[in-house]
């Protein structure tokens, strides 16, 4: 069977309107269910009650950065959510502290939609293949 990626719910976290508006047209004609969040905070509060597939991240957020919004999502229970993280000027610094906390992927803006869109699958292709983390055992003294 053929991985197919579409009917995931992406969640895009933006601070740039155009940017967010895009790229939920984009997702939304690919197939995809988008959800979007215009700061950290916003999107922490969509992420109590959404599990998104994946999130495509904006590193320079107002209020709280993407890297603080990825230290939240990483304390968070259940299985990581994969992440692109995206972003005007990227260092070489935020993508090594980006892949310590769980970035699958970096992309720099501008970027097209199709590279969008083929990072995007690729992610929830690996995601979908990685087996389920193990579980911790707990023993329990009687």
């Amino acid at each position: 069977m053929q991985f197919d990626g579409r009917a995931s719910k992406i969640m895009v976290i933006d601070n740039d309107r155009t940017t967010l508006e895009m790229m939920h047209l984009r997702l939304d004609v690919a197939g995809f269910h988008p959800l979007s969040a215009r700061s950290g905070r916003a999107a922490l509060e969509m992420l109590e009650t959404s599990r998104p597939d994946a999130v495509i991240l904006e590193r320079n957020l107002p209020e709280m950065c993407g890297l603080e919004l990825l230290r939240s999502m990483a304390a968070m229970p259940g299985r990581p959510v994969p992440v692109l993280l995206v972003g005007r000027n990227l260092a070489a610094e935020d993508v090594r502290t980006g892949l310590q906390l769980g970035v699958r992927d970096c992309l720099a803006k501008p970027f097209s939609g199709a590279a969008v869109l083929e990072r995007l699958t690729r992610m929830l292709k690996r995601s979908a293949a990685a087996p389920a983390p193990a579980r911790p055992v707990v023993h329990i003294n009687a």
